[in-house]
């Protein structure tokens, strides 16, 4: 029994994610019925749960990428998705993730003129954004116990600063933007961050008068 009700909740969980990708049901009603396959006791309850949607077999591969009209869907189900080098990417950018993480790579992309937005809907899973230093990050995500984070920056921009928004929605999962150099490892990137924080506080420190120093 407890075998047959634990398959059930798998088959309702891709079901759901299936369909919340499909634009079936919104992120409320799909957190909604996730909670209820979580408290079902019986394959019958789980049943009820995805009542008039359409039946998917369960996966272990996320959906690709869809390009078309503004703005991009990118579709993580039960998978991941990755993106680097010179991907082309468009000024707003729609990106779910559910059961998955996704990794969007925006160093040596190719960037459209203006802003960048990105709207998130993140569910049981995983975002991570990475820019050039210079960025000026706006985001304004709302968080269910997930983690929204970002890098602090004290290098320069590389050119005219580029502005990323992001907004959206995460549920059970995390969002991070991260700031790299082309071509730079997650350590390598905090120790130079580390070196632009302490080359800060030393101008800082100059610039203050004389007995001001903290």
């Amino acid at each position: 029994m407890a075998g047959e009700l634990q398959q059930a909740k798998e088959r309702a969980r891709a079901q759901l994610a299936e369909a919340y990708a499909d634009d079936q049901i919104d992120q409320d009603e799909l957190d909604e019925r996730l909670e209820g396959v979580e408290r079902a006791r019986a394959p019958a309850e789980v049943a009820a749960l995805t009542v008039g949607l359409a039946e998917v077999a369960p996966v272990t591969t996320a959906l690709v990428p869809v390009r078309g009209e503004a703005p991009e869907k990118i579709s993580v189900v039960l998978g991941s998705v990755e993106r680097h080098g010179a991907w082309s990417v468009t000024g707003r950018t729609r990106v779910r993730v559910v059961l998955g993480s996704a990794v969007l790579d925006l160093r040596t992309a190719a960037l459209p003129d203006g802003p960048l937005e990105l709207e998130v809907a993140v569910t049981f899973g995983s975002l991570d954004v990475i820019v050039p230093p210079g960025w000026k990050i706006d985001i304004r995500c709302g968080a269910v116990l997930a983690s929204v984070e970002q890098d602090d920056s004290h290098g320069p921009p590389s050119g005219a600063p580029r502005v990323l928004r992001v907004t959206g929605r995460v549920v059970l999962g995390s969002v991070a933007v991260v700031e790299r150099l082309p071509g730079e490892t997650a350590g390598a990137a905090r120790k130079r961050r580390r070196r632009e924080s302490k080359a800060l506080a030393e101008r800082h420190a100059k610039a203050l008068p004389r007995g001001q120093e903290d």
